[in-house]
């Protein structure tokens, strides 16, 4: 049993060494090298000397009081992109509509996240997910079908937004962390090529998210419950709750 943890505790090390940081200076600790990194000026975005994990630098999403959505920042320098195909993103405090841009691809957050999720490309930034955090989250986003021809990373920001928000910790990885690889597992959803309905295989309370980030369907689900979709479009739609205290997310189908 005892050599069985000592595996168990150095595939965990393995994991963790895997993930870099996604350009220099995305773990805030070095603002000048961050700053290296941007293509572009910040907005509504400063420094936090002692606001990020530990007390360590971060990066402070601040009120977007213009009239357009804006790009807080783009990183297009010195990326290390090449083999990631998960980024995840340390967050707490409150944001407006926030979302992403990874290359080629766009991200979006449902409305009032508050807890560690997985997000699939979209086809647009919609600008109206939000993050409510009271503690910090990992935003993890699924770049598996990004074009890194676009080699950069923006964080951005709905218009006429209040925040105070809180970004820390920007990684690439091949594989997705430790603790995302333990929620994957559970089986929030049953069938994920979906007719006319979901099968839930937890008990949770969960929102169906399109690929535009809004959310579309909402339900308290039970163990082998059933939500009747047969309204919603064909196409791809991202279903997240809670399952023992982790965030799930599983990305479903409908035909």
């Amino acid at each position: 049993m005892k050599k069985i943890f000592t595996i168990l505790g150095v595939s965990a090390a393995m994991f963790a060494s895997a993930q870099t940081n996604l350009f220099a200076g995305s773990d805030f600790n070095d603002w000048t090298v961050f700053e290296s990194s941007l293509g572009f000026a910040l907005k509504s975005g400063e420094q936090s000397v002692n606001g990020g994990i530990g007390g360590t630098s971060a990066l402070k999403i601040t009120d977007n009081a213009t009239a357009q959505n804006i790009y807080v920042m783009t990183a297009n320098k010195n990326m290390n992109t090449s083999g990631v195909k998960y980024i995840t993103v340390k967050f707490k405090g409150v944001s407006g509509g926030i979302s992403f841009n990874a290359g080629d691809k766009f991200f979006n957050v449902p409305s009032g996240t508050s807890a560690d999720i997985t997000l699939q490309s979209s086809g647009a930034n919609s600008y109206t997910g939000s993050i409510n955090a009271a503690d910090w989250i990992t935003v993890t986003l699924d770049v598996s079908d990004v074009s890194w021809s676009t080699n950069s990373f923006s964080i951005k920001l709905q218009k006429s937004s209040t925040n105070a928000l809180f970004v820390d910790d920007i990684k690439g990885s091949a594989t997705l962390a430790v603790g995302d690889i333990k929620a994957t597992k559970a089986n929030l959803v049953k069938n994920t090529v979906v007719n006319n309905e979901i099968i839930f295989g937890e008990a949770s309370k969960v929102s169906v998210v399109n690929m535009n980030g809004q959310v579309v369907k909402t339900a308290n689900a039970t163990e082998n419950s059933r939500l009747n979709i047969s309204e919603l479009p064909k196409g791809m739609y991202i279903v997240s709750g809670t399952v023992n205290g982790k965030a799930v997310s599983q990305k479903i189908i409908k035909k």
